[in-house]
């Protein structure tokens, strides 16, 4: 396939001009392509980043279940998008603006025309197929070159010459990706996923081209539409594969509403259908197809052209002609709802249902469908589908005199709600489900009410989740297409005028698209308020968008300033109060403010302007926009109005039309928060697209963008009430990747032909499409003296590296002398032996194989310790085989065996390890035959082969958690479960026997009482058996505790439980009497990341010594490492350095000097080792090494005492 030289396609155009129904304005927003079903657009709201305050958006989640495969978890939740209502936009399946975290998809934008187009298809062919990608030659020098936009631009009709933009979810994953001229796939993820097509041969669309309507499809491709691509797969760094598509059963598709019977079905997404793990395990997802829906919007477009400055003239096809065919057009879509997710030890279920919610009016399409009626059509000819006699089944008898009226066919469109997820174990018995309850009216549009957890064993249920929305006296939404909205989608209370309000088209923007005025009008609909089961509420107050600065018209020039505030539509988020209606506690308030130079130490939050930047102009009326023409010396003018509403050029990092470069977060149970973001105006505008031809440009003109920079946290500063700082950190951001390889080529063109003159219009621009990560290379944090902040400060600096993937490289540090301490990882994508390679084909990259601690530069490293892992083929599953470390600065460093990795089962389950000390532990799990404990662990035995083998038995209750286990000595210990399956008690000996530990939970109206324990009793210790070390039940990987006002934060983490019962929090002020001060439930059997959080409200005066006793189900505990946190209510004291490893001096930072009264040194026996009056720096260098008390003695007759290390 070749490229047509620009002067030999006359005739070309004549012919294509044929299958274009609609102008091509290419710097002009066009009609959709694709539109997506209700479900699928709640996914682009939530799909593609985290949420940000950068955006004003808040993260508002209700977690009803996580289920777990393995590594993989699955958040069961429903998610809330709190940008603003969009009343043209119908709800999906859990009501209005809430989605369903299980939604998980590859939902795609198709540019230009959709990739997989056939080379022989009527319309253009696609961008998927090597020779349209070789004949468009991107990957030449020229790419961008005048010469060459020109010929582009008069092929436009005969090739797609935009790859199409795909976004992707899933467990964990986020991203998108498209396809590169060099035919490579080019990915943005947070992880270093791969994305493969499943096949390159194509799938037949489930639907069949009528033969009567003059549909090409059916003359040209044996009756059936353009195949589309069968999916994709998706694999995950930990060598995990997500299927997306696989049939159609899981794709939805679009096509032109009043065009069904010569249009093409278009896939619009590809579901997902499994999740395998690299070991073989997976999660299957079925999906059931729904009536069809449509999704209507206005499109009113018209053009005229001038040639040479003579008086302007309109083609056959430059107007939507709205006075014959009405303001409104739309999309007929086919879509699918989640009927079952099912794994070895799960099963949930989605049931679904009709709504009766708001539908759309007759009068949407009547304008419409007379005018085609009136020219000869039958409705069968262009409402096709809709026609009992065509669809789902052919019945040529029945269509040769269809007699359905407009009502009867729009009928067919029916959209359903989501009443029942019900999750049940392996074997299929349902252990709870959630109900829920919509408002479900005609007149309204569908919105969720309440969502309510059920028994799986009897009608029990436990208090609801309720909501409450916004409404005003006076006020209500529109019906859909009876409004007008602002620029952005959002309500603005102007009702349409379909006969009037189009025809001033110069002044239709500022008239009927500008925000509203009353504030009430924005929040219409919006949630305002989360009752939760246990009483406890949440309220959220909204406000409108303000910005004072926007983006100029050609994009990368930089942002046009206002003096005064301006508006733009949608919500952020103002105020959040939670509190519990039945404590006389205060609520607890977080109120948030967009601001520009905002100053802590005089906190002004109302005459500031806004740091608020508004992603693009906004534009429906070109007077005088300019193509290139044909002829060298001639000028063509345009006149065009389009009413588009999609803005593809006001995108910013979080997907919003605004982003804030500064947002201050106050809390009443702190001080200031203040967040400095990456932005528009602070270094991260777009950049001009590689190449352009046209003398005209447009806020819709492609650019290179540099979204993908804009949103990051450049620096978070803490203050107190007062404003005194607290702390300050800062980041530094840096591409990762050479953008060859991390980046799609792609020209937008249009080609116009002027009618009754021999003049040809084309436009072309060249652009990037970047792919690559932008990560923090530098992380600053600095924390102040709060007596004199600007002379004490201590500081420390993270430095980081990356890998072109991005996987993390180098880590850098400095150690307590100022030493920088790097830390290098290595991955198997960069090792070249036989494992390694086979292990990237896979992609099982994620862990490193290498971990080398080291000072020095990186060409002459020295070193401190080596960490390697080796993995092997075990069962045709390469797993780990042997961890061994080094220490030292010798090279080659002195490796020793820490672990080595015996047998696995068929199942990819370690079987049997041996550690350092030669133990043998062996591990036995339930196999698929033992319904929903598939993958368990049934025995573990500790010194296996040894005369000291013992073993523990476990049992567990599929779904809730373990039943039962037994130690070596046959004790045995049950676990009890209530309606809800929350652990209701511990007995011994059996299933009946006497309650050893007794758990009540306390919900609103439902008071659950705790079991009596056993009031006396007799334990008989077995005989004494002395084992080697055996690994601890928990890996404990983080404890921290964090001073929070006057409260203490203590954050745990953990990647391995075994056994695991709970965590007792213990505090002393003295390191020798400790007291259990609150407990945490363990996770019991885990082999996953979980985080633990524990506050202490009432922390005492002085220091406060923290270690968690982590205690296991036969009663054996371990004890985590000390952490320190001070507390003083007169005065705020902290010792520095600590430990000491460099000076002379120990530094004292205090509020008020004046306030100590002495300060005192113990050594660990007691001796008093130092004491003196009060000062800024002791002298301690007589000290020996060694732990030391630091006792200081207040005025008020207070005394805080300090653990001290000198080194």
């Amino acid at each position: 396939m070749q490229l047509p030289d620009r002067f030999k396609k006359c005739a070309w155009h004549i012919v294509s001009g044929l299958f274009l129904a609609l102008p091509s304005f290419s710097q002009i927003p066009e009609p959709p392509k694709t539109v997506q079903s209700p479900n699928n657009s709640h996914l682009g709201i939530f799909g593609d980043f985290e949420v940000s305050l950068f955006t004003g958006k808040p993260e508002i989640t209700v977690s009803l279940q996580t289920l777990e495969s393995g590594p993989v978890s699955l958040p069961l939740a429903l998610i809330y998008d709190a940008s603003g209502v969009r009343p043209d936009i119908h709800p999906g399946w859990t009501g209005m603006n809430w989605g369903l975290s299980t939604h998980y998809a590859v939902i795609r934008t198709v540019k230009d025309a959709p990739d997989e187009g056939l080379p022989s298809s009527p319309s253009e062919p696609g961008y998927l197929h090597p020779p349209v990608r070789n004949a468009l030659s991107f990957g030449a020098a020229d790419w961008a070159a005048t010469a060459k936009l020109e010929n582009l631009g008069f092929n436009a009709p005969s090739f797609d010459m935009e790859p199409d933009e795909f976004s992707f979810n899933a467990p964990g994953l986020s991203g998108k990706f498209v396809i590169g001229h060099d035919g490579q796939w080019k990915v943005f993820c947070d992880q270093a996923v791969k994305v493969e097509l499943i096949s390159s041969i194509l799938t037949d669309i489930p639907f069949k081209p009528p033969y009567w309507t003059g549909n090409l499809w059916n003359q040209i491709n044996n009756g059936k539409y353009n195949p589309t691509m069968q999916g994709f797969y998706i694999t995950d760094e930990n060598g995990a594969k997500y299927e997306f598509g696989g049939s159609t059963a899981n794709m939805e598709f679009s096509i032109d509403f009043f065009n069904q019977g010569k249009a093409n079905w278009i896939c619009n997404s590809w579901h997902l259908k499994s999740i395998t793990r690299h070991t073989g395990q997976s999660i299957n997802f079925s999906y059931e197809r729904g009536s069809f829906v449509a999704q209507m919007y206005f499109s009113i477009f018209n053009k005229a052209a001038s040639v040479n400055g003579g008086g302007f003239f309109g083609c056959g096809n430059w107007s939507s002609l709205i006075n014959e065919y009405g303001a409104y057009n739309g999309k007929l879509i086919s879509p699918i709802y989640l009927k079952e997710i099912v794994s070895d030890n799960f099963k949930v279920k989605f049931i679904s249902s009709e709504s009766t919610e708001l539908r759309y009016t007759d009068d949407v399409f009547t304008t419409y469908v007379n005018k085609l009626v009136n020219a000869g059509a039958s409705k069968l000819d262009f409402l096709t589908f809709l026609h009992n006699c065509y669809y789902p089944v052919y019945n040529q008898s029945l269509c040769n005199n269809p007699a359905e009226s407009l009502t009867q066919l729009l009928a067919k469109l029916k959209w359903r709600k989501l009443d029942k997820i019900q999750i049940a174990n392996g074997g299929g018995s349902i252990v709870k489900e959630f109900e829920l309850t919509y408002n479900n009216v005609a007149t309204e549009r569908l919105m969720l009410q309440k969502v309510q957890e059920k028994s799986g064993y009897n009608a029990s249920k436990l208090p609801a989740y309720e909501f409450s929305y916004f409404s005003a006296q006076g006020l209500s939404l529109p019906g859909y297409c009876k409004s007008h909205t602002d620029h952005w989608g959002f309500y603005n209370g102007k009702a349409i005028d379909v006969a009037n309000d189009f025809n001033a088209v110069a002044s239709y923007g500022n008239t009927h698209r500008t925000p509203a005025v009353n504030k009430n009008i924005y929040r219409l609909g919006s949630l305002t308020q989360i009752k939760f089961p246990t009483s406890g509420i949440t309220k959220f107050w909204f406000e409108p968008h303000t910005y004072a600065k926007e983006v100029k018209l050609k994009r990368w020039e930089g942002v046009d300033a206002f003096a005064t505030n301006q508006v733009a539509g949608g919500l952020r988020i103002k105020e959040i109060h939670s509190y519990d209606p039945a404590s006389a506690n205060p609520p607890v308030k977080k109120k948030y403010y967009y601001l520009s130079g905002f100053d802590p130490a005089n906190a002004d939050t109302t005459s500031l302007l806004s740091s608020g930047v508004l992603g693009g102009k906004t534009q429906y009326y070109w007077p005088n926009y300019m193509p290139k023409p044909d002829a060298p010396n001639a000028t063509v003018s345009e006149q065009i109005f389009s009413t588009q509403s999609v803005l593809p050029a006001t995108e910013n990092s979080l997907g919003a039309h605004i982003g804030y470069t500064n947002v201050i977060e106050w809390a009443s149970t702190d001080g200031w928060n203040v967040h400095t973001y990456s932005n528009f105006e602070n270094g991260y505008a777009d950049s001009a697209p590689t190449g352009f031809i046209q003398p005209g440009s447009t806020p819709y003109q492609p650019y290179n963008s540099n979204a993908f920079k804009r949103g990051k946290l450049l620096a978070l500063e803490t203050y107190t009430k007062n404003g005194t700082p607290v702390a300050k950190t800062t980041y530094q951001y840096a591409a990762v990747g050479n953008i060859a390889d991390y980046s799609a080529r792609s020209v937008k063109t249009a080609l116009t032909t002027l009618c009754n003159t021999r003049t040809y219009c084309y436009e072309g621009t060249a652009y990037f499409i970047n792919m690559q990560k932008f990560l923090p290379v530098q992380h600053v944090s600095v924390t102040y003296d709060q007596d004199s902040p600007l002379q004490n400060v201590v500081s420390a600096t993270r430095s980081y590296q990356y890998w072109p993937n991005g996987q993390l490289h180098i880590q850098g540090q400095p150690d307590s002398k100022g030493k920088e301490i790097k830390t290098a990882f290595t991955y198997p994508s960069n090792q070249n032996d036989a494992i390694s390679i086979a292990m990237t084909a896979k992609n099982l990259i994620g862990a490193p194989t290498s971990v080398f601690k080291y000072t020095g530069p990186e060409l002459a490293p020295v070193g401190l310790t080596l960490r390697n892992v080796k993995f092997d083929l075990f069962n045709g599953f390469y797993l780990p085989k042997k961890v061994e470390s080094g220490i030292g600065t010798a090279k080659p460093m002195s490796m020793t065996t820490d672990l080595e990795f015996l047998t696995y089962d068929s199942r990819g389950n370690l079987q049997t390890y041996k550690e350092r000390n030669g133990s043998i532990t062996k591990l036995e799990y339930y196999g698929p035959a033992e319904l929903g404990k598939v993958d368990l662990l049934k025995t573990r035995t500790v010194a296996e082969g040894s005369a000291l083998a013992q073993s523990t038995a476990y049992n567990h209750k599929p779904l809730i958690g373990i039943e039962s286990s037994t130690d070596a000595n046959a004790k045995s210990l049950f676990y009890e479960y209530d309606d809800f399956n929350r652990l209701k008690s511990v007995r011994t000996g059996n299933a009946g026997g006497t309650v050893r530990k007794s758990y009540c939970y306390n919900y609103s109206g439902q008071v659950v009482e705790c079991a009596a324990l056993a009031p006396k009793g007799s334990i008989a210790a077995s005989g004494l058996v002395l084992l080697a070390e055996q690994a601890l039940p928990v890996t404990l990987v983080e404890f921290l505790a964090s001073k929070q006002e006057k409260k203490t934060i203590l954050k745990w983490s953990t990647t391995s439980e075994t056994n695991s019962e709970r965590f007792d929090i213990q505090r002393s002020q003295n390191g020798k009497n400790w007291f259990t001060i609150g407990w945490q439930q363990a996770m019991g059997t885990s082999d996953s990341l979980k985080t633990y959080l524990f506050t202490d409200a009432s922390p005492l005066q002085g220091e406060n010594l923290y270690r968690l006793k982590m205690v296991d189900n036969d009663s054996t505990f371990s004890y985590s490492r000390l952490q320190s946190v001070v507390f003083d209510t007169a005065i705020n004291i902290a010792l520095y350095p600590n430990p000491i490893t460099v000076g002379e001096n120990l530094n004292v930072l205090t509020d008020d000097l004046g306030k100590i009264a002495n300060i005192r040194i113990f050594d660990t026996s007691g001796t008093l080792m130092h004491e003196s009056a009060p000062a800024r720096a002791i002298n301690i260098s007589k000290l020996p090494s060694g732990l030391y008390m630091v006792q200081i003695t207040c005025t008020d007759g207070s005394i805080s005492t300090h653990r001290v290390m000198k080194q």
